[in-house]
Parts: C-alpha cells; structure tokens; sequence
C-alpha cells in the first residue's frame, strides 16, 4: 500500500520513567526526546528524581517531576497530578519504560486514549502475581531484540501483533573507530602501558549485571595473561562492595575502578575488549558503543547477543553461568591477534546495522502507527517482532 507523502504535524509523546539513574535505559530515553525535540516534535519526560538528572537538567526538553519510583499509593497520586499536566499539554503517545510505569499510564487514559507503548528494556523479568498486577504491557510493546520478543509472546502473553522489534541504535558519529594515536592517548589517562591487555566493563554496578563474575576473569586470567587489565566505569548499589572485593582478593594492580561516567568514549578508546556478564539484557548499549569504536565483545547469550554477535567474527556470546562466562572471557582475551581482526568487523557490523538514525525513524514511525495517524512515505516500517536483524 502507497503510503502519503503529505506533510504530517509534529509527534507529542511523554516518556515515563521511574527515575533518571544512570544506566542505558536513562541514556535511551534521553537521546530519543532530545532528538525528537530537534525535529519540531513536543516531547516531555516525567519521573522522580536520580543520579543522572543533570543529565536531563541540561536538555531542552521538559522534565516533569513525578514520584513514578514508589508504592501503589504514590503511584496513583502522581497520576493525578500528571493529569492535570497533560490537560494543558495533551500528547499523542503515553511511552513507559518501568513496569509500575505502564500501571500510571493506564491512570493516565480515558478510553485507552492516549496509546500506551511500553518498552521492554529488561526482559526475562520476575511474572509473578504483583508484577503483572504493575504492568499488563500497554496498548503496544517495543522490543530492542527478538529473544526479547519472543519472552513477551511466549512467557508474559503478549498478542504478537501488539508487538514491534526496533534495535536500539548508536550515534556512531560520536563513537568514532579508535585509531592507534587515540588508544595510545586513551590508555595514557588510565596510566596504561601500550602492552597492556585491556578488557573494560561499562554500566551498573548492581543485579542483574554478575559484576563479580568480572574479578573472576582477572584473579583467574592474571597467570595467564600478566599484562592483564581491567577498567570499570559505573556505579550502582554493589559499587561499595566491588571496590571491597579489589582490595580483599589482591586485585589493585590490574583493576581500575573509574565510577560514573556520563561519556565513556575514552574507556572504549583504551580497551582491548568489553565484557559483559549479565544475567539479564534488553539489548545492550555498552555492547553496540564499543563495537562502534572497533571493540570486540564477549558477553552472556541475553537479549541482544544475537544481534550484535556474530560468533568469533564480533565477538563471542556465552551461556549465562559464571564458569562458561569466565573460562570463554579468559580465551578471549589471551587472543590478541583474534581480537584485532574482530575489532574491525566489529564497527563494520554495528555502523550498517545499529545506528541511531535507523533507531529514531523506525520509533517515529511507529509512534504515528499506533496514535492512529497517517505515516509518510520516508518513514521505514518497524520490523516485526520475530524478525531478527541482520
């Protein structure tokens, strides 16, 4: 079917989360408003406070405060105040990414208007009686990975035609590929040698990411790889304990724990090799950032690995065990010639497949599907939800 080529109005959209923390759920949410601010559309972010809202402070667009990150009661008496906003500032779509999120935007509509989009940024989640009391998914559901997908069919019930598989995506342009001049003046800032071998962590300290599955690989990998190294950029709940255990298993010399970090270009820039040990994904930004760079991966088999992974080519995906994780990180990274030869097949991979750009038009496209109004003709379908890319 043609689809119009008539000019079409901008997009209000008004995202929900529970908080701005830092993580790539916070970052998503950020880039996609911001981009869309810069394109005409109205769009708005409610939720509570965190420790990434300078983050949000500093954007253009508006950051409503809203307790979205409390109890049933403070749930509900947020709505009511979000109510009252929304009747000076109607939108389109009502976007929730928390799953007591999607409990507020039901609050929200009347007539299950505005649509409710919910987007599943940690799949395999707890379905118990309390969480599907928090969340029924929306009017519609945005998948970042097809193994995410097919959770949200075959484990939460979710009709699949009330289902849409858009990748996350990277501004490649601002994680360019690290030449040896950049990676000899990145390591230089952690106080690397050039002959160091450098396997870097980005993200929450905290469940479900197994951080201490990483101490692992250096305790073990140290014997056989001496010029080991580690760099740890993120902070969480864990950090304090993390920091503990360097110390406690002799570990100072080979990691460095950074903290936060809202721009972790320079870690990528410095590493030989990310890694990733979660027990639960919803796609992975840290994974695509890093192979933008031309940084190959070893990480669990959680959503996302099987689009960003093509095995022993980008990197490798492993089962979500500590030992199979551990053993498979240390071969992976003894490798060095391995690793250069992934490393550009890596940025090749994520700057044809996983790129912002794609990400943005495929989402405003969806966005016009479900508000019920007319897509134009240069807007790409969303990708079903069993498809997987590439």
């Amino acid at each position: 079917m043609e689809l119009s080529s008539r000019p079409l109005r901008p997009l209000r959209i008004l995202h929900l989360i529970a908080h701005s923390e830092p993580g790539g759920l916070s970052r998503y949410v950020h880039d996609l408003a911001a981009a869309m601010h810069e394109r005409g559309h109205d769009v708005r972010v409610a939720g509570n406070r965190g420790g990434w809202q300078e983050l949000f402070d500093r954007a253009r667009f508006p950051y409503v405060q809203a307790p979205l990150d409390r109890g049933p009661i403070e749930l509900w008496r947020a709505s009511r105040a979000l109510r009252d906003h929304l009747r000076g500032h109607p939108v389109d779509v009502i976007h929730a990414h928390y799953r007591r999120t999607t409990f507020v935007g039901r609050l929200l509509q009347r007539d299950r208007r505005p649509p409710l989009l919910y987007t599943v940024h940690l799949s395999d989640m707890p379905l118990n009686w309390a969480a599907r009391l928090m969340n029924d998914y929306g009017d519609h559901v945005h998948v970042p990975a097809a193994e995410a997908g097919r959770w949200a069919v075959e484990r939460a019930g979710v009709d699949p035609a009330r289902v849409t598989l858009i990748p996350h995506g990277v501004h490649v342009e601002c994680f360019p590929v690290a030449d040896p001049e950049t990676r000899r003046l990145a390591r230089r800032q952690f106080s690397l040698r050039e002959e160091d071998r450098v396997a870097a962590y980005v993200g929450r300290l905290d469940y479900p990411k197994n951080e201490e599955w990483l101490l692992d690989v250096v305790e073990r990998g140290r014997a056989r790889i001496p010029n080991l190294k580690l760099l740890v950029a993120g902070s969480g709940p864990h950090e304090a304990a993390f920091r503990r255990q360097i110390v406690a298993r002799d570990l100072a010399n080979h990691v460095i724990a950074l903290g936060e970090r809202l721009d972790p270009l320079t870690v990528y820039q410095a590493a030989d090799a990310l890694l990733l040990p979660s027990q639960r994904e919803g796609f992975s930004l840290s994974t695509a950032e890093a192979m933008s760079v031309g940084i190959p991966v070893c990480r669990t088999r959680t959503a996302g690995a099987a689009e960003l992974i093509l095995e022993n080519v980008t990197g490798r995906a492993t089962p979500i065990d500590r030992e199979a994780f551990v053993s498979a990180a240390i071969e992976f990274l003894r490798d060095g010639d391995a690793l250069r030869t992934m490393a550009a097949a890596a940025a090749r991979h994520v700057r044809k497949h996983f790129t912002f750009d794609r990400q943005l038009s495929e989402t405003i496209a969806l966005y016009y599907r479900i508000a019920g109004l007319a897509e134009s003709s240069n807007s790409p379908a969303p990708a079903p939800a069993e498809a997987v890319r590439p």
